[in-house]
């Protein structure tokens, strides 16, 4: 994985700390934008069929480069054991590439949650990442570890924050010109490691400055400029007033920016057709089961 996808990523490892604030979570090699949906809006940002267009474009001082585009839409909504959701399709588009899509469905109920950008990973419910041999999307139920449920701590330990606004600024986007609040977030997690000989000490920096539209749907985001960076210090076990300076591992840098979006026009892909609708259309107007296919006749024998 390259160090300039890690600069948008949720990892499993020690990013995972960071929490789905960060742009787009990433599950394998397959980015999952459910932590970029605008949560202060409320049920507000849930409008089924609205959909929001990225350039994403990063480097490293490794030499790593990437560039591709992410489509994050409202593809449905879907009652699940009696609790109320809704569906995030993510689509991802890299130069020769196959268009990756992700689907994850998320319950009402993060909006209750006073920290729901932090938490939202705490309330998916489903996960579709991949077709059976027929073409029907594997959906995967999200369940939480015996762990998690037994633990008394927070799902974000050892994370740090710091939120700022920095005035607004007006950018040129696909829906003219918009007044942006210009907000900086720091996130960071550290963390430490020993062998028999030597002690290790480690810290992973998210910068990232967003400039905030309610005008741009489901995300409320027209840019978005990251710095993403792992420093580390190493000492002999035992004489740390010795340790060498904090040296940069390595350090990337990326911008997000809006090339499009709506409310209409596109449909989801990933989730089963009956769910492209609102719950109040689907309790309506309830579509028929899809009739089973008729078993094809066997070949002749000769």
């Amino acid at each position: 994985m390259s160090r300039s996808r890690v600069l948008i990523a949720i990892l499993a490892a020690a990013l995972c700390t960071l929490g789905a604030g960060s742009a787009l979570a990433q599950q394998g090699s397959l980015l999952d934008a459910i932590g970029t949906l605008d949560y202060t809006r409320g049920r507000d940002v849930v409008r089924v069929g609205s959909w929001v267009k990225y350039q994403m474009k990063s480097h490293s001082e490794l030499g790593v480069t990437d560039d591709y585009t992410v489509t994050v839409m409202i593809a449905g909504e879907e009652e699940w054991w009696g609790e109320e959701c809704f569906w995030v399709e993510t689509w991802t588009q890299r130069a020769g590439q196959q268009e990756e899509t992700a689907a994850t469905l998320i319950s009402y109920a993060v909006f209750d949650d006073s920290l729901p950008s932090r938490h939202v990973l705490l309330y998916q419910r489903k996960r579709i990442a991949d077709l059976d041999a027929e073409g029907n999307p594997v959906q995967q139920t999200m369940r939480r570890g015996e762990t998690a449920m037994k633990g008394r701590t927070g799902p974000d330990p050892g994370l740090t924050l710091k939120t700022d606004t920095l005035g607004t600024e007006t950018l040129k986007t696909p829906l003219g010109d918009l007044a942006c609040v210009k907000v900086r977030t720091e996130q960071g997690v550290s963390s430490r490691a020993q062998s028999a000989d030597s002690s290790q000490y480690t810290e992973i920096r998210d910068i990232r400055t967003t400039y905030r539209n309610r005008q741009v749907p489901v995300t409320g985001i027209a840019r978005e400029e990251l710095d993403y960076s792992i420093m580390r210090r190493t000492w002999l076990t035992g004489r740390s007033q010795e340790s060498a300076p904090m040296r940069t591992m390595d350090r990337s840098k990326g911008v997000l920016d809006l090339v499009g979006c709506g409310t209409s026009g596109l449909e989801g892909r990933l989730i089963p057709k009956a769910l492209r609708r609102t719950l109040a259309e689907q309790r309506a107007h309830p579509l028929p089961p899809p009739k089973p296919e008729k078993p094809k006749a066997a070949p002749p024998t000769h």
